[in-house]
């Protein structure tokens, strides 16, 4: 872990800006964790990632604790025949999004395996799912165990932020959207990439959350719509708007250019958005 993420965190407690680091004595010699300056709460260190959690019984939901224990299961879907296309065209929709976008420090909520992070050069990653994390840590992100709704980042340290699908996953939406808004600086950008729920693709996926599906039955999908709204109530403008996934999920998956703007059926959504106030 390096020094510079710790000069990034705060008290999930107090709210107070400096974490010290200390060496842990007797048994645990060699172990670090870091303790409030202001009302000495204390946090684990565990292989190299801050811990910073108020209540350890969120790591236990559904929608945390299936990404912890299937990380692998997740993370391969990155690499299967279908996952592997599908990847890359949303990620193509987020290159064209921010082109002449300077991302400066940046940071991932909701980072999960890291695979997005790694892609698009983002610093930084959170997430309650530890073992996700873990696997984030290997792709070179600097990694923080919290959540979106209590972030524990100090104000305005962040040029960019992502949420890529995190929307989908966050308990309170607009905590998660006001606290990304309070850690960016001045005019900072959010990012946001989301399956568009009026799509073929949302209505696809809808359908495997009734069914019980491990990774989307705790999901809750959003339109371009609502989206637009949420950004608008918390601090947001929209700057700009790319859309992929015009194919249908039943057909084999096929390489697709994005589209600026949005067409009838656009699957996956991206938004670059700019803070207004904090």
């Amino acid at each position: 872990m390096t020094g510079n993420l710790i000069e990034l965190l705060k008290c999930i407690y107090c709210g107070h800006d400096k974490l010290i680091m200390r060496e842990e004595s007797g048994a645990n010699r060699n172990a670090r964790k870091l303790v409030c300056e202001k009302c000495n709460a204390e946090y684990s260190i565990i292989q190299g990632i801050p811990v910073l959690i108020r209540s350890k019984h969120l790591l236990n939901e559904q929608g945390v604790r299936i990404f912890h224990e299937y990380a692998d299961r997740y993370d391969s879907w990155f690499f299967s025949d279908k996952g592997r296309i599908l990847f890359k065209n949303e990620l193509k929709a987020l290159r064209k999004l921010l082109e002449n976008v300077d991302l400066g420090a940046s940071l991932e909520i909701g980072v999960g395996t890291g695979e997005f992070a790694q892609a698009l050069g983002i610093s930084y990653g959170l997430d309650p799912a530890f073992n996700a994390l873990l696997k984030a840590k290997e792709r070179g992100i600097k990694c923080v165990q919290g959540i979106a709704e209590e972030l524990p980042f100090r104000d305005s340290v962040f040029d960019s932020v992502f949420m890529i699908v995190t929307i989908c996953y966050v308990k309170d939406i607009t905590k998660a959207l006001r606290e990304a808004n309070r850690v960016l600086r001045r005019d900072g950008n959010i990012v946001i990439g989301f399956i568009n729920k009026d799509s073929s693709w949302g209505k696809l996926y809808l359908e495997k959350k009734r069914k019980g599906h491990l990774f989307y039955g705790p999901a809750r999908f959003y339109s371009l719509e609502e989206v637009k709204d949420l950004l608008g109530k918390n601090g947001f403008e929209i700057m700009n708007v790319v859309t992929t996934l015009y194919q249908s999920p039943l057909e084999k998956s096929r390489p697709e250019e994005p589209v600026e703007g949005v067409k009838e059926n656009a699957g996956f959504i991206t938004i670059l958005a700019k803070k207004l106030w904090s």
